[in-house]
């Protein structure tokens, strides 16, 4: 059970949710990519145990540091230390409410949710929500929560219906989601990124990735700099 500590930090996302397949790694690696050109100072935290994301980035992005932690006591006690280092820590969680992905969530800013179009895709963000408002409880409000709609289809029904039930019932999310595009599936194989790629789905894939992330941003709880954390917060029960 891990329990929630104060500490001086600076921004830190954490992509995770109770189910798998959502695209939370694809996102993630992304977004780590593009905050690194944009002059970011950040490393990459990996806690899926498959591993994949520190893989991709190692393949497209090098220049960034990754750090792998799989277990709660990793968590508890390098993130603090990463917070000092850097100023953006962007972690990937397992899929799973696991104590792994609790412990990320005591020192998560902001908390992202992909989201896929099916019925199972919302019962898992909606669980992964209800795990996340109790810290939001016992820390004032953090981490912030976004629900990020992806492999939409608007074409049919069931991608239009998520958007509008994550609109009203869940909370605002960044823009309008991300589509369903072959180069988001094709970019680990190729061990690049979207917008190093060739073709009319990877230009697609970059605008709406650039569009979301400077979206993103503009949804921190606070300035990237260094900010004082409430008092510590007890255990949350797994």
């Amino acid at each position: 059970m891990p329990s929630c500590l104060s500490w001086d930090m600076t921004m830190v996302l954490a992509f995770t949710n109770s189910k798998g397949g959502v695209g939370k790694s694809t996102i993630a690696v992304h977004l780590a990519a593009w905050m690194f050109e944009q002059g970011k100072k950040l490393v990459f935290v990996d806690s899926d145990v498959q591993g994949s994301s520190s893989v991709w980035l190692s393949e497209a992005a090098r220049e960034i540091k990754t750090i792998r932690l799989l277990t709660k006591e990793d968590i508890i006690e390098r993130l603090p230390q990463l917070a000092e280092e850097y100023d953006y820590v962007i972690a990937d969680g397992p899929a799973g409410l696991s104590e792994v992905t609790r412990a990320i969530l005591c020192f998560a800013d902001v908390a992202i949710f992909p989201c896929g179009p099916s019925t199972l895709d919302v019962w898992a963000a909606q669980a992964a929500l209800d795990v996340n408002k109790q810290f939001q409880e016992m820390r004032g409000g953090l981490p912030k929560a976004i629900v990020l709609p992806n492999k939409l289809q608007m074409q049919y029904r069931l991608s239009k219906e998520l958007l509008q039930h994550v609109k009203e019932k869940m909370g605002m999310p960044v823009g309008e989601g991300l589509s369903l595009r072959q180069a988001y599936a094709d970019a680990p194989g190729q061990g690049s990124l979207v917008w190093r790629m060739k073709g009319e789905s990877a230009r697609a894939a970059t605008a709406e990735l650039q569009f979301l992330f400077q979206q993103l941003l503009s949804y921190e709880p606070n300035p990237p700099s260094k900010h004082i954390r409430g008092g510590a917060t007890p255990s949350v029960a797994t």
